[in-house]
């Protein structure tokens, strides 16, 4: 079982690597749900049949949270294994 493992690109992995990556994710499902919640009303609004016009600098600040929770989304595990590289 262990062979087919290591064939199908799971690499093996210790407790620590595992916390630091389950936290790290929980951060970064954390940063986008609060810049969806922070850009939702902004939506509401421009969809409201007063169609309120939206500042795109502000916009554009508000989606700050999305950019970086999808990248450290993306860069997790790199993340967890270089915070845990000592700890062995």
């Amino acid at each position: 079982m262990n062979g087919a493992n290591r064939r199908a690109g799971f690499l093996p992995v210790n407790v620590y690597t595992k916390v630091a990556l389950s936290i790290i994710r929980l951060a970064a499902f954390g940063f986008i749900i609060f810049s969806v919640s922070l850009c939702a009303g902004d939506l509401f609004l421009y969809l409201s049949p007063r169609h309120v016009p939206l500042p795109p600098v502000l916009l554009s600040l508000k989606c700050l949270p999305l950019l970086f929770g999808l990248a450290l989304l993306w860069k997790s595990r790199a993340v967890a294994v270089h915070l845990t590289k000592d700890l062995d």
